[in-house]
């Protein structure tokens, strides 16, 4: 245990330490946000697959993941330039709320103003 304790210390030093030295936080952050969307993507094609279910509800999910996956592709860039404009935490529950908030007020705002007409 007394030889486990200095191991610990040194470890939780390094996590205070190195990023101060290395220095760009920015950076770092445009990598989590841009892994993050990645990861997003992947998670929504595997989803769009729902779209030759027999059942309506999940084709209509299938649906909306193909759609998210497009709209993660086709706005990559944009979206992680607003995420560091915002000064977002690198926190994947906080870029996955980030994301859907985004693909709802774009997206399905405009779908949804498109049938009422």
């Amino acid at each position: 245990m007394k030889a486990i304790v200095p191991f610990i210390t040194l470890l939780a030093l390094s996590l205070v330490v190195l990023p101060v030295i290395g220095g760009d936080d920015v950076q770092l952050r445009k990598a989590f946000f841009e892994f993050a969307i990645d990861d997003e993507i992947v998670k929504c094609r595997k989803g769009a697959s729902l779209r030759e279910s027999r059942s309506i509800n999940l084709r209509l999910k299938g649906h909306r993941e193909a759609s998210m996956a497009l709209f993660l592709e086709t706005h990559r860039e944009e979206l992680v330039a607003d995420m560091l404009a915002a000064g977002l935490a690198p926190k994947t529950y906080k870029v996955q709320r980030f994301l859907n908030d985004r693909f709802c007020n774009t997206c399905y705002a405009q779908w949804a103003a498109q049938s009422d007409l």
